[in-house]
């Protein structure tokens, strides 16, 4: 009688000890930008931050990376954005993404991109950069040239307002500008209507700057050879017509005195 029940002890504690090794090997944590998703058959996915347990055979658990991806978006030459002016800007944005740490933006992100391209930048990129690139162009088109480059915050705040909330699940932290300036004329194409209109506004910007840098270095000339005394002060224009006519007033009205006095 012994020793069948020093047997069935030592049986159930090595079963014991074989439940103890596999309920931790299937203990599984998780780093504080991470969450952990368990699937269980046909049953509802849950969401746990932190740790859990996923028992083999049973459930399936994946790790879906809640930190901040980047995506860039550059668009030059043919491919720059046109303004309301048509004329076009080279463009380079980088925007901030992350998946918010809250259950329903896991599932959301896990049921709609899945963990494992959520997990690879490359993926993200390829999945959000198209969205991203049409709220540029659709914000640089209700600006003008000169409007684009006075306020580059408010241009941001456009294109922030563009992407809206539909991202996947992922959420816009935060946009940045590292390129915005004209797109050279050589990268126009004269036959676009758009490139074409963009052309004559550049043109006669061009020549309307040309014209006052012209004035402005030929009045400045003016002031500085009167400085050194090159050239003798005059009476502007209107102060000198002013007075010249008083005088030719006083002539009339003294030859007429003398003319009525005879």
């Amino acid at each position: 009688m012994e020793m069948p029940l020093l047997l069935a002890l030592a049986g159930v504690a090595a079963a014991c000890v074989a439940c103890g090794v596999v309920l931790l090997k299937s203990y599984r944590r998780v780093g504080p930008g991470e969450a952990l998703l368990l699937e269980k058959g046909g049953g509802p996915t849950r969401v746990r931050f932190g740790s859990g347990l996923v028992l083999p055979m049973v459930q399936r658990g994946e790790v879906l990376d809640l930190s901040v991806r980047k995506v860039v978006v550059e668009r030059r030459g043919k491919q720059g954005l046109s303004c309301r002016d048509g004329i076009r800007v080279d463009v380079r944005g980088t925007f901030l993404v992350k998946v918010e740490r809250e259950e329903a933006a896991v599932l959301r992100v896990a049921r709609e991109v899945g963990c494992a391209r959520a997990n690879r930048p490359e993926e993200v990129q390829a999945l959000l950069e198209e969205r991203f690139a049409c709220a540029l162009a659709n914000a640089a088109s209700t600006f003008n040239f000169d409007e684009l480059l006075a306020d580059r915050s408010l241009f941001i705040d456009h294109v922030m307002m563009e992407v809206g909330t539909e991202l996947l699940g992922f959420k816009l932290e935060r946009m940045s500008l590292g390129r915005l300036e004209q797109t050279p004329l050589d990268q126009l194409d004269p036959t676009n209507v758009v490139d074409a209109q963009g052309i004559l506004k550049l043109t006669e910007r061009t020549t309307r700057l040309a014209l006052e840098t012209s004035g402005q270095m030929r009045q400045q000339r003016e002031v500085e050879r009167r400085e050194a005394g090159q050239v003798p002060w005059e009476a502007p224009r209107g102060e000198g017509q002013g007075k010249e006519a008083e005088r030719e007033r006083e002539v009339e009205r003294a030859l007429a005195d003398r003319t009525g006095s005879n």
